[in-house]
């Protein structure tokens, strides 16, 4: 009895056996009920059917001798059904005969038995008379001899009817009285059964449900923190061993924890100190945008004499504007931090100007919720005076080419022409090398000047309206014979009714110019290019699609960087410097769109545009 198991087994053995016990005594109950009323009808019930079936076959006997006195009927057919009846007579006679049980009833037999042997004689006279065609004196016997007897034997039958009958109404209140005794017999036993049910329930409960449900409330209490709990061991079984393992375990638990948090501090401290120690701004703030840490980066920047900021709303504590609508971006889940971040934040702090590189990440739990957001301002600010410093120099040196470039084009160009005197055909091919260099240093130092200058912002550019189909007419139509040339099916796409942009249209034809002569360069003869325009939302999408070459994979995410040539090996003439798609990418952001390509190795290239709309610009041209 010291486990849960016999516990167990005990119980439903004791259970099964009242359970087999109550059945047994409803079962003998119920046979008793039934050997009683089987004796009411196999004494009674049977005396009384064939009391009543006597009587008929009785009746029938007269009426076959009546339609036979009257001499309409065919004394076959009356004779027939008279001997029918006369066997189901003698039939229902013997079944009285085998159910009498009671002595009274014996002698009401044989007065039968004696009455109907008369009715058989007196019936055998009527017949004879019926068979010498003595009809009238036939039915006038009938009523004379036959019919006093026949009535006389109506009596004795329907006296045994009657005995029968009330020997059964005198049988029901026995029946009754055996079938509610039964019925109490068994009202008892079940309402026994189920008070030991219910005694066995609550024992039951009181030794394994009531344990495990404090167990499981100690546990929750636990899994909320409360490991000094313990668990009252109230049994020797499995429970109690289990109650004493868990006391077990939230003592080491505790201890632990104790060494946990230990740790969990020593963390935070190690990690608060590198945050506070390192050069780039820290800003995390909790689901609510309230501040959970700030380094002295940011203090010093954001929120001089702030103190402790934890626990405060962002906005009252950091007082630009910037910075606050870029963790409040972040919250919004359409919105990845990607999207949200712009390139670079300046600010000036004493007479200093420092540049960061925000970079937000957000937190979320283990169920996917968000947490809070992290935001890092990455000080880039000796990089971005170096990348200054660097587009200065890069604007002086396309300056100071410039000059001597244009001497040196002057010089091939007065050679080339003849005017210092012929050139034979070594000299004309040197002459023609140095051209060719002196054109592609002309571009490198042209597009040098102009990155410097989109980069630095000191680009001069104008706003006008443009019409997209005459930007892409303008800025292809000095390609027409490259196309002819090498064989190439230009295609043109317009939407109808596309709206206006507003840009500079010098700019964004050389950003489309230069899109459809790499295009050229990388498509074989016979392939096919296509510029389309069409309308975005908000925005003015181009493409420039071509059946080239195709671009890597591994080479799409740098594409747009600076000094960056992706080369085929079919390639028969030298390429760029690779600052013509940086060039378009400075152009586009320019104005606040953004460039992008689709492409696969053997299936062509796609680059793709969006300038936006002004707002309130016009839906037609």
């Amino acid at each position: 009895m010291n486990t849960i198991r016999a516990k167990i087994i005990l119980t439903f053995t004791c259970l099964m056996l009242l359970s087999l016990a109550a059945g047994f005594w409803s079962i003998y109950n119920f046979y008793g009920l039934g050997t009683k009323v089987n004796n009411i009808l196999r004494d009674n019930y049977q005396s009384v059917l064939a009391a009543e079936n006597m009587m008929k076959s009785l009746e029938r006997q007269d009426i076959a001798l009546l339609d036979a006195s009257e001499g309409e009927a065919d004394p076959r057919a009356s004779g027939g059904k008279f001997w029918e009846n006369r066997d189901l007579f003698f039939y229902w006679y013997n079944e009285a005969v085998r159910s009498v049980s009671m002595p009274a009833q014996e002698p009401l037999r044989d007065s039968i038995r004696t009455a109907y042997g008369l009715y058989a004689v007196t019936a055998d006279s009527m017949r004879a008379r019926l068979d010498q065609g003595a009809f009238l004196e036939a039915k006038q016997y009938y009523y004379d001899a036959v019919r006093p007897v026949s009535d006389r034997l109506r009596n004795l039958c329907l006296r045994l009817f009657e005995i029968n009958q009330a020997a059964m109404y005198d049988a029901m209140p026995r029946t009754h009285a055996f079938a509610n005794q039964a019925a109490y017999g068994m009202m008892v036993s079940s309402v026994i059964a189920l008070g030991l049910s219910v005694i066995a329930m609550l024992w039951l409960t009181r030794v394994f449900i009531t344990p495990a449900e404090q167990l499981t409330e100690r546990v929750k209490q636990i899994g909320a923190g409360k490991l000094d709990l313990k668990i009252d061991v109230l049994s020797d079984d499995e429970i109690g061993q289990l109650s004493r393992e868990f006391n077990k375990m939230t003592e080491r638990l505790k201890r632990f924890e104790q060494i946990n948090i230990e740790k969990i501090l020593s963390e935070k401290r190690k990690s608060e100190a590198i945050v506070d120690n390192i050069s780039d701004g820290v800003i995390m703030t909790d689901a609510r945008m309230r501040i959970l840490h700030l380094n002295p980066v940011v203090t010093d920047l954001f929120a001089p004499g702030a103190g402790d900021a934890a626990g405060r709303p962002l906005a009252d504590v950091i007082r630009d504007e910037r910075i606050v609508r870029l963790v409040r971006a972040c919250y919004q889940e359409n919105i990845s931090p990607e999207e949200s971040r712009p390139g670079f934040l300046e600010f000036e702090n004493e007479g200093g100007l420092y540049s960061f590189k925000p970079r937000l990440t957000r937190i979320v739990d283990s169920e996917g919720s968000l947490f809070g957001v992290l935001l890092v301002l990455q000080d880039v600010t000796q990089f971005r005076e170096l990348d200054r410093m660097k587009s200065d120099f890069i604007a002086t040196l396309s300056h100071e080419f410039r000059t001597p470039l244009t001497s040196i084009n002057m010089t091939v160009d007065i050679l080339n022409q003849g005017i210092l005197g012929p050139l034979n055909g070594r000299q004309k091919e040197l002459i023609d090398s140095a051209k060719e260099d002196c054109f592609r240093l002309t571009k490198l130092a042209r597009e040098l000047l102009q990155l410097s200058k989109l980069e630095s912002g000191k680009l001069q550019v104008k706003n006008e309206e443009l019409d997209v189909q005459g930007v892409i007419q303008f800025s292809i139509r000095p390609l027409q014979l490259q196309f002819a040339e090498k064989g190439l099916r230009l295609q043109i796409e317009v939407e109808p009714g596309l709206p206006r942009i507003v840009a500079d249209e010098q700019q964004i034809s050389w950003v489309i110019s230069n899109l459809v002569t790499n295009a050229l360069k990388h498509t074989d003869s016979g392939g096919t290019i296509t510029v389309r325009a069409r309308h975005d939302v908000n925005a003015v999408l181009i493409e420039v699609e071509d059946t080239g070459h195709g671009i890597a994979p591994e080479h799409l995410a740098k594409i747009f960087d600076k000094f960056v040539q992706i080369k085929h090996v079919s390639d028969a003439t030298p390429g760029s410097v690779g600052l013509g798609l940086a060039i378009a990418k400075e152009i586009v952001e320019l104005y606040g769109g953004r460039i992008w390509v689709q492409s696969a190795p053997g299936k062509g290239s796609t680059f793709s545009f969006m300038l936006p709309l002004p707002v309130g610009m016009g839906a037609t041209a």
